[in-house]
């Protein structure tokens, strides 16, 4: 018996002596990392308090490796059968196609281009010209673009307007233990069941002085946020009052007692991703009247000619040709006679003394001849006929960033040079880092990354350019709660109009990004990145991040808006078009 109690005594000890060391081994092996996560903890008190981190680069570098998918870059897009397409990484890896169609938003961007047509313009703003000088291809006005999408190489230089926001000098003193902005992020991520460990977050002024941020260099799939840059390089390169020419030619004479084309017409474009059926009607309208009804010969297509949403040409030519007669009219194209008449009404009003003679029924262009889209045409020997213009560029990209469609954005983003070209423009001409971006597609579709802060930096640009031709961000980018269009059901109380901003969205992928304005510190940048969650409860808290941010600062300070028709439209641009009536200058 004693040699029993012995021997458990001595396996009691055994096994007392074995927990201890294991738990000495789990406390060695476990101080490092808990001093690791406490030192971090220290760090992102003090960077809310307002003070510099110690190591901007480290801190991205190691953002960039628990990243990893914002990072993986897919191919630069290709185009097939009319569509764009783009690929991303899915999460098993495989390279997935990436559709940059119309979308949902088709119906509502056409809605608002549309109605843009009628509103009050000078009368410098002519969408169709009679005549057109020169070589027909240099006329068509792809010469033009060329010339004004590849400028002289810019050289950057290290001004305000280029340097990353800065950290605001806060007296400790009177800093709250953590920035209020801050904590308002979080406890809005909390409150809709998310941790704020990967999301992105950043507040600054308008000159760079930093409010609030939170994994602000850390790179981020901004989904649709990438228009902001698509339409920046678009509006730089080839300024807010740029229009599409979409060029008409003949190689044949008219025969006016019979109104006669005895010969073909030639239609050619230049890359007008708004081209549709009320402006066929228009094109057919001006023919009309210059006393052309019936074409001998055939339709001839060429150059970069979109139609409704489509990039193929051979497509495209045959829609239109079924708009130039009623005959062929489509239930579509009947709806939107009423759009041709108020633009032919709204021409009228801003026309002067030239007036378009009465109708006596809907236009009619007939053809006998066949559609034809071979690039190989002969057109050395044409002569003008005609010249329809676009809405100016800056109404496009407004169009294009309420309604967020990914077609028009692929389309534009093409007439500068493709998402290279974006993405260049950012590293040359913005100051970003090989480092700091990567865009896959100009829309937002697939793999992009950037980062908070960089994001920041960007509309920084944007403003700044606008403001030097007299611009405000509402021009060009959605006001929430009023512009129909991706923001029209956010921020509908109080704060209705006071958020000018982009949206993102991609499979579990959300993002705001935008100007807050506020009473005491007047409009306020803002970015929040989030991923890894549902979209609809991402955007809840996005929404109640900003007005928590506004509220902080006095509260809401709309900007001035009116509505007009189905479509809104920023009350300082029609005052500013008001005012500037009878120049040959309008926007």
């Amino acid at each position: 018996m004693s040699g029993s109690l012995l021997k458990l005594r001595t396996l009691s000890l055994f096994v007392a002596l074995v927990v201890t060391l294991s738990l000495a081994s789990i406390d060695a092996g476990a101080s490092p990392k808990l001093k690791k996560s406490a030192s971090r903890a220290k760090g992102k008190v003090a960077k809310g308090k307002g003070g510099k981190s110690k190591s901007k680069n480290s801190s991205r570098a190691s953002a960039r490796r628990g990243n990893s998918r914002s990072r993986s870059i897919g191919s630069r897009g290709s185009r097939r059968g009319g569509r764009f397409y783009a690929r991303g990484r899915g999460r098993r890896s495989r390279w997935r196609r990436q559709v940059a169609s119309a979308g949902t938003h088709g119906v509502g961007v056409h809605n608002y281009l549309s109605n843009a047509w009628t509103q009050e313009v000078g009368p410098g703003d002519k969408r169709t010209q009679s005549s057109d000088e020169g070589n027909p291809i240099a006329g068509s006005g792809v010469g033009e673009v060329n010339a004004r999408i590849n400028p002289q190489p810019a050289t950057s230089s290290a001004t305000d307007e280029v340097t990353r926001p800065r950290i605001a000098n806060l007296d400790p003193a009177e800093a709250p233990p953590m920035n209020p902005l801050v904590a308002a992020y979080t406890d809005s991520l909390a409150t809709f069941g998310f941790s704020a460990e990967n999301q992105g977050f950043i507040v600054t002024t308008l000159k760079g002085e930093v409010l609030a941020e939170h994994n602000a260099d850390r790179l981020f799939n901004p989904a649709s946020v990438t228009k902001i840059a698509t339409s920046l390089t678009a509006i730089s390169r080839l300024g807010p009052d740029f229009k599409f020419r979409t060029s008409l030619y003949t190689d044949g004479t008219l025969d006016p007692a019979t109104g006669v084309l005895h010969g073909s017409l030639y239609v050619i474009g230049s890359g007008d991703p708004a081209l549709f059926p009320e402006n066929a009607m228009m094109i057919a309208d001006k023919l009309n009247r210059s006393g052309i009804r019936e074409i001998d010969g055939n339709l001839v297509v060429l150059g970069q000619f979109f139609f409704n949403f489509s990039t193929a040409r051979e497509a495209s030519a045959k829609a239109f040709r079924a708009v130039l007669t009623p005959d062929t009219w489509t239930a579509q194209a009947k709806a939107s006679y009423t759009r041709f008449l108020a633009i032919r009404s709204a021409e009228d009003r801003d026309s002067g003394t030239q007036k378009a003679p009465p109708l006596s029924g809907p236009p009619s262009l007939k053809i006998n001849g066949q559609t034809i889209s071979d690039p190989t045409v002969n057109t050395s020997k044409l002569s003008p006929l005609a010249v329809h213009t676009s809405l100016p560029l800056l109404r496009v990209l407004k169009g294009l960033n309420d309604f967020s469609n990914n077609w028009m954005a692929t389309v534009i983003g093409n007439l500068v040079g493709g998402p290279d070209a974006v993405e260049r423009f950012l590293k040359t001409e913005v100051g970003f880092k090989d480092d700091e971006v990567s865009f896959a597609t100009s829309s937002g579709l697939g793999a992009n990354a950037i980062s908070p802060r960089g994001t920041i930096t960007m509309l920084r640009k944007l403003i700044t350019y606008l403001e030097s031709k007299g611009l405000v961000p509402a021009e060009i980018l959605p006001v929430a709660g009023v512009d129909a269009g991706t923001l029209e059901r956010r921020f509908t109380d109080v704060y209705r109009g006071s958020v000018v901003a982009k949206t993102g969205t991609l499979s579990s992928v959300s993002a705001l990004a935008g100007v807050a304005y506020t009473r005491q510190r007047g409009p306020l940048l803002f970015v929040i990145y989030n991923h890894g969650g549902n979209a609809h409860r991402f955007r809840a808290a996005q929404d109640e991040t900003i007005k928590k941010v506004i509220t902080l600062y006095g509260g809401p300070a709309p900007v001035r808006y009116a509505t007009s028709g189905p479509a809104r439209v920023s009350q300082r641009l029609a005052d500013r078009t008001a005012e500037s009536r009878g120049s040959s200058n309008q926007r």
